[in-house]
């Protein structure tokens, strides 16, 4: 199954348990060490394993017919591959990247307009930082990011429809903002 199917809630038993074993994870961050969160969470899980395997040889002792809870979870191949790794690193890698390079054209304002929304967004960070920690983030970004898609595909068409008019507007703004600057020659144009 793929992460898109579990955070659209495809299989809302494992689509559950994912949302609320992270969210339990991250509100237990909150109130206890690293450390004992992560080992809490090991020894819930090696129970649950005792647990699961108890029943089904209970079941199979009572001459009961049960199938193993943990039978689909045996035949997960967790193993990594070479190919899997140097794909993931390659991706990583090309965005680290491009990362650098559009920082290093906003930080050396090689677009003024750019660069004044990335210092907008770093002023309203301070303020959202200011507010909330990082914990506190992680936790609403995690909760968004399971409510978010199935709100979206229940009010897809509403919700394209506002934002297009954000957009349009938000373009509108963006044209009367770059036609009061001067114009900046790029830096192809810089080099000649």
């Amino acid at each position: 199954m793929s992460f898109r199917n579990i955070l659209n809630w495809s299989d809302p038993a494992l689509s559950g348990l994912i949302f609320g074993s992270g969210l339990v994870f991250l509100l237990s961050l909150s109130h206890f060490s690293l450390l004992s969160v992560v080992a809490y969470f090991a020894l819930t899980l090696l129970l649950f394993g005792v647990v699961c395997k108890l029943y089904v040889h209970l079941m199979g002792t009572l001459k009961k017919p049960c199938t193993d809870p943990l039978a689909k979870i045996e035949t997960i191949d967790l193993a990594i591959s070479g190919e899997n790794v140097d794909s993931m690193l390659l991706s990583i890698v090309e965005a680290l990247n491009t990362s650098v390079v559009q920082l290093k054209g906003l930080c050396l304002v090689q677009n003024y307009v750019d660069s004044a929304k990335f210092a907008a967004v770093l002023y309203i960070a301070t303020f959202i930082g200011a507010i909330f920690n990082t914990l506190t983030l992680l936790t609403v970004t995690w909760v968004g990011m399971f409510v978010v898609p199935t709100v979206y595909e229940q009010n897809q068409t509403k919700v394209d429809e506002v934002l297009g008019q954000v957009k349009t507007q938000y373009e509108a703004i963006n044209q009367k903002v770059v036609a009061m600057l001067p114009s900046q020659a790029s830096p192809e144009e810089k080099k000649e």
